[in-house]
């Protein structure tokens, strides 16, 4: 399955307050974020066992939407300057991820090859990962509620920028 769209997700908010002033280069770097995340010890599911395609279905119908909730979140809480940038990466962070859903109800690879076989080399699955699963997404939504709040607290939005809201 790789590593839960909702984990990858989190760990965009944190590229956005770092890389504020650079969406593009948040982007990319959510991107390689992706790769980082999916390499460290994770939940997978063998969906060539009986029953497998089902349980996967179930996790990413559900990770699905709490990923769509984490993005919306987040967007709306972080402040206006640094809003560009955490959704870029954001959207870096998870577009790797865009493979399953489009080959479920289109039916191919949205991506290059190389991309698939970079992807699928990066991964760390096991069926017992789960609670390290969990583990990385609290650790990631701590950190980002801690630095959301605390740039907000701190005044480190416009005001402190310089930049035009």
């Amino acid at each position: 399955m790789g590593v839960f769209v909702s984990t990858h997700a989190l760990s965009g908010v944190l590229i956005g307050h770092a890389m504020r002033r650079h969406p593009v280069s948040a982007f990319a770097s959510g991107v390689a974020s992706h790769l980082v995340l999916d390499s460290m010890p994770h939940w997978g599911c063998d969906t060539k066992v009986p029953g497998g395609q089902e349980r996967f279905l179930r996790a990413a119908r559900i990770d699905g939407v709490l990923g769509l909730a984490v993005m919306a979140t987040a967007a709306g809480c972080v402040d206006r300057p640094v809003r560009s940038a955490t959704v870029a990466a954001m959207v870096g962070a998870v577009l790797l991820d865009i493979d399953k859903p489009v080959g479920h109800f289109f039916g191919f690879y949205p991506f290059p090859q190389v991309v698939k076989r970079s992807h699928a080399w990066a991964q760390n699955e096991s069926p017992d990962g789960l609670q390290k699963e969990f583990g990385y997404g609290i650790a990631l939504a701590v950190a980002d509620a801690v630095v959301t709040a605390t740039t907000r607290t701190r005044g480190t939005g416009s005001e402190a920028t310089g930049t035009a809201v």
